[in-house]
């Protein structure tokens, strides 16, 4: 009797034990957050901070946002157009215009610019060419050693294009990330750099010291007659005094839109609630996020031709 007692408790254990263990996990699968892959850009940067704190927020709302580390704005383009896996990324408006420059020229350029699409404006980047201060202007970077960001971010595409209209013509160019080229630049291995991104950036507040004696130099675009094409891709910008400990006066200098952008052809079940968490939640990142959110204006996107926003922005 204690026997025949002992194997039916021993099935009825079993037979909870399963009902407890496969409850929990079906329903666990049920609601398992939706994950979504972006790609951010170097962690040192601004857009990996911003994406931070979209991943943050996002688990209050069920989404599962995977960070995707990269060299930058232009590797960001590349990494979401051969990935099918990664339907987003953060890239600079200029990129935009650099790749049809050469789409002429190149199937995949032309392929990749053709199909590129707007899902939400986010900040202005500010445009940091940074050197000693025995330097007065950048036309006297002409015989020097320049840097221009990490090989595939938007600061050398940029760099790129600013060195060809401003005429500067560098001794060398090196491609240096952030930290690196600071390094450089207080050893003297390099007299300048470039770097783009909002304001206040963390790290040039926290890797340039007063004592390194550095500063910003002012940029301003040539004029050229009739030539509307980089007026509508740079606009004046200023640096308020003490944008940074070290740089205590105003600077002017240029600035660029930054995008969250996708594909024509991406599926907008995996776009459209990252703009929404955007959109509905905007007030929230402004008050805990990086202060760059404070810039973000989802109105922006309307200046953009229709043709270049994405589908899935509007759901």
């Amino acid at each position: 009797m204690k026997k025949k007692l002992y194997y039916l408790l021993c099935v009825f254990l079993g037979i909870m034990v399963m009902f407890l263990v496969f409850i929990p996990s079906h329903t666990v699968a049920q609601n398992s957050p939706m994950e979504i892959k972006i790609a951010t850009g170097n962690e040192a940067g601004e857009y990996y901070s911003v994406a931070k704190d979209l991943e943050k927020f996002a688990l209050t709302k069920n989404l599962d946002l995977d960070l995707i580390p990269t060299r930058g704005a232009l590797d960001n383009i590349d990494t979401v157009f051969r990935h099918e896996t990664i339907p987003l990324g953060v890239t600079q408006s200029d990129l935009l215009a650099f790749l049809n420059t050469f789409a002429n020229k190149d199937e995949m350029a032309r392929l990749t610019a053709e199909s590129i699409r707007a899902v939400l404006p986010l900040y202005d980047e500010e445009i940091h060419l940074i050197t000693r201060k025995d330097i007065n202007s950048a036309s006297e970077l002409t015989g020097k050693r320049v840097s221009i960001g990490e090989s595939g971010s938007g600061t050398s595409t940029t760099a790129s294009t600013l060195i060809y209209h401003l005429d500067i013509q560098p001794k060398a160019i090196q491609a240096l990330d952030i930290k690196r080229s600071i390094d450089a630049l207080r050893k003297q291995e390099i007299d300048g750099f470039f770097y783009v991104v909002g304001v206040p950036a963390k790290v040039l507040e926290e890797q340039i010291l007063p004592e390194d004696n550095f500063q910003v130099l002012p940029l301003a675009l040539p004029t050229q007659p009739n030539d509307e094409f980089l007026a509508k891709i740079y606009a004046n910008a200023v640096l308020p005094a003490n944008t940074y400990s070290w740089q205590t006066e105003p600077v002017n200098t240029l600035k660029v839109k930054s995008y969250l952008f996708t594909f024509a052809d991406e599926d907008c079940n995996y776009v459209t609630p990252v703009a929404k968490l955007i959109r509905e939640n905007l007030a929230w990142f402004q008050e805990n996020g990086d202060p760059v959110w404070k810039k973000v204006n989802p109105k922006d996107l309307s200046q953009l031709n229709s043709q270049r926003v994405s589908s899935c922005a509007a759901m």
